[in-house]
C-alpha cells in the first residue's frame, strides 16, 4: 500500500497575457487518491479569446473548432506513486499574482495533507510539475477516448529487405513499448518511461513537409517515418530543420531499429 503524501492536489495554469489565440488557454487539474490504488482526476481545459478568430485561422494552426475539454475519472495505480514522489520533494513558495508580468505564465499548486492542511504557492521543481501536468492531461485524453496513445512508425526498405518499427507510448499507463520486425522475426521490449520526453523532443525538433508526404504505406526503397497520422515522411527529402536536429532524428531512428 502506498503511503499517501497528499489528500488533494489542485494545479492551476494559464498562459501569459501576451500569448494570442488560438494558443491562449487555462487549465485546472484536481487529483485525489481513490483509495483502491488508482488516482482520481478532474481536468478542465479552456481555450480563450477565440471569438476574435475565423475558423480557418484556428484550424490552420492545428486546432479544431472546439478544443475545450472537461473530464473526471481514474488513472491507473502507477500514477499515484509518480505524484507522491514529486509531492514529497516539493516546497511551495509565496505566490503573488499581481506581480506577474504580461510575459509570465500563471502556475499555482495547492496541496492538502493531514499534517499541514491546505497550502498554496509556486512549487519548487516547477519544470517537473509543468511536465507532469501535460502528462496528466494526455493521460486523461487517452482514458476518456479523446485521443489515442502516441505512436511512431518507421520503415526501412533496402533491396527488398524490410525493417519495421512500431512504438506506442501510453500516457495513461506510463508505458512505452517498442516492436521491431525484420526478416520475419519480431522483437518486443519496453522502453523506460523517462526516455520518452527526450525522444519526443527529437521527433518534434524538426518540421515535416506535408506537401512531400505519402498517404499510402511505402513500398519503394527508402526510410519513412510516421507519427501516428496518415502521412509518411521520407527522411531524406521531407524532413526540414537544421542539420543537428535532423542528425539527432536519424540517429534515434537507427537506435530504434536495433532489437
Amino acid at each position: 500500500m502506498i503511503e499517501q503524501s497528499f489528500k488533494m492536489i489542485e494545479i492551476r495554469y494559464q498562459t501569459a497575457l501576451v500569448v494570442p489565440p488560438p494558443y491562449a488557454h487555462f487549465f485546472t487539474i484536481i487529483l485525489q487518491p481513490a483509495g483502491d490504488g488508482r488516482l482520481a482526476i478532474d481536468v478542465t481545459m479552456t481555450y480563450t479569446d477565440r471569438d476574435e478568430l475565423d475558423e480557418d485561422e484556428i484550424t490552420g494552426e492545428g486546432f479544431t473548432g472546439n478544443d475545450d475539454f472537461k473530464w473526471a475519472g481514474h488513472l491507473p495505480s502507477v500514477w499515484e506513486q509518480t505524484v507522491n514522489d514529486l509531492v514529497r520533494k516539493t516546497q511551495l513558495k509565496a505566490f503573488d499574482e499581481e506581480k506577474l508580468s504580461d510575459n509570465q505564465d500563471y502556475f499555482l499548486v495547492t496541496l492538502e495533507n493531514k499534517m499541514q492542511g491546505n497550502q498554496s504557492g509556486m512549487p519548487s521543481h516547477r519544470p517537473e510539475w509543468q511536465f507532469l501536468s501535460q502528462e496528466l492531461i494526455q493521460a486523461a485524453y487517452e482514458v476518456s477516448g479523446k485521443e489515442k496513445p502516441f505512436e511512431v512508425n518507421y520503415i526501412e526498405i533496402n533491396s527488398g529487405a524490410r525493417t519495421e518499427v512500431h512504438m506506442t507510448a501510453s500516457f495513461s499507463r506510463r508505458e512505452v513499448t517498442l516492436e521491431t520486425r525484420h526478416s520475419n522475426q519480431t522483437h518486443s521490449k519496453t522502453v523506460p518511461w523517462k526516455e520518452l520526453k527526450s525522444m519526443m523532443e527529437v521527433f518534434y525538433g524538426v518540421d515535416y513537409n506535408s506537401e512531400d508526404a505519402l498517404t499510402d504505406l511505402p513500398r519503394k526503397s527508402g526510410r519513412y517515418l510516421n507519427l501516428g497520422t496518415p502521412e509518411w515522411y521520407d527522411t531524406s527529402t521531407a524532413i526540414i530543420g537544421d542539420e543537428g536536429a535532423i542528425s539527432k532524428l536519424r540517429k534515434l531512428l537507427v537506435r530504434l531499429t536495433q532489437p
